[in-house]
């Protein structure tokens, strides 16, 4: 019987997560905190770390709230990092405030249901593509270059397109238009097959909409693992919301 998914919500300090990952050189250039946030969840879980896991954070300044799905419940989480995590990661994560939830054990089909993702939207090389050692590409990018010099080709709507594809493999619809909420390109810290961290420049938007489930099942397990490429840093985490909302 399959665990039922739980999400996780933790109050990290984020001047303590980044000074912990800036002593390990997990930090780039962009302050992106993904490949830390996920070191930091191993150190205090181990092979219990929850993911995908988002991290959202106040303009205003104000404290940062991490989101993770997870099938291990609270209390075994807790145990876990209080008999092995060291006193900086314990505090970096704020695993004193660390609340769960029990999500729905079944989405039905015909579900209507908003949402919002950050997402890397990429596509992988193949071997004879991969010039310079970079293997994956902005979607974007390669749709302006299938459509030719002086196109005019939107980021939202092909954005919205590679989200559909990824949705209708797992379980669910676009019912309208995607929103693109965010966009920016940010260097992220990846190890390569020698173990040696590396950084990867790319795209790094937040989408939103809504979504009808088709099947259930399929629909259960995108959202505990998650859409797209390196969701175990960051992205891919499907938030809901009501439709409409």
């Amino acid at each position: 019987m399959t665990a039922p998914l739980l999400m996780l919500k933790l109050a990290p300090d984020r001047p303590l997560v980044a000074a912990w990952g800036a002593e390990r050189g997990l930090v780039g250039r962009d302050g992106d905190l993904g490949y830390t946030l996920h070191a930091l969840l191993t150190a205090a879980f181990g092979e219990l770390a929850p993911k995908p896991f988002r991290l959202q954070e106040r303009r205003s300044g104000g404290e940062a709230t991490l989101y993770a799905y997870g099938s291990r419940p609270e209390a075994q989480l807790l145990e876990q990092a209080r008999s092995f995590a060291e006193p900086d990661v314990f505090t970096a994560l704020g695993l004193d405030r660390l609340r769960a939830k029990p999500m729905p054990e079944r989405f039905t089909a015909g579900r209507r249901l908003g949402f919002e993702v950050r997402v890397r939207p990429v596509r992988r090389r193949d071997r004879a593509e991969n010039a310079g050692g970079v293997r994956e590409r902005d979607v974007f990018l390669i749709a302006c270059d299938r459509a030719g010099e002086g196109a005019v080709v939107r980021r939202d709507a092909v954005y919205g397109a590679w989200l559909g594809e990824r949705l209708a493999e797992a379980g669910a619809r676009l019912t309208m238009p995607v929103r693109l909420d965010a966009f920016r390109r940010t260097r992220v810290a990846r190890k390569d097959a020698t173990r040696r961290l590396r950084w990867i420049e790319g795209p790094d938007a937040v989408l939103s909409g809504e979504l009808e489930v088709t099947d259930p099942d399929r629909f259960a397990a995108l959202l505990a693992r998650g859409v797209g490429r390196h969701r175990a840093f960051g992205f891919g985490m499907l938030l809901l919301r009501p439709p409409g909302g």
